[in-house]
């Protein structure tokens, strides 16, 4: 009886060591990227912000972004990618602007923003 009391009473030391260990261990073996640099990325390089657009008027609106025209149907969205600093200026004039005048500019803080206008 003193054997299996003794045995039983190592297995559960034995268990304890182990369960106090295994938080310890799972840390330093971490399978998630957190901690981990991305080298896919080259340092000082910005990744592309995305935005949306949305025509609250009633008629088609047309940015301009690089070069590119974009139209923009009433009550409709479009998303656009670009570095931060990109300037995107009025096609045709609206409510509150006229053509070629700058409607705004990518920031960083923009990232999944929406930006509407009429």
């Amino acid at each position: 009886m003193l054997r299996t009391t003794r045995m039983l009473a190592h297995s559960l030391a034995l268990f304890l060591v182990i369960g106090a260990m295994a938080p310890a261990a799972a840390n330093a073996l971490s399978l998630s990227k957190e901690g981990h640099p991305d080298t896919s990325a080259v340092p000082g390089q910005v990744s592309n912000i995305s935005v949306q657009i949305y025509n609250r008027g009633q008629t088609p609106q047309e940015i301009k972004m690089g070069g590119q025209t974009y139209t923009v149907q009433p009550h409709q969205t479009i998303t656009l990618k670009a570095a931060p600093g990109t300037d995107v200026y009025a096609d045709t004039p609206g409510n509150g602007y006229q053509k070629g005048e700058l409607l705004f500019k990518f920031a960083i803080s923009m990232n999944g923003a929406t930006v509407k206008f009429n």
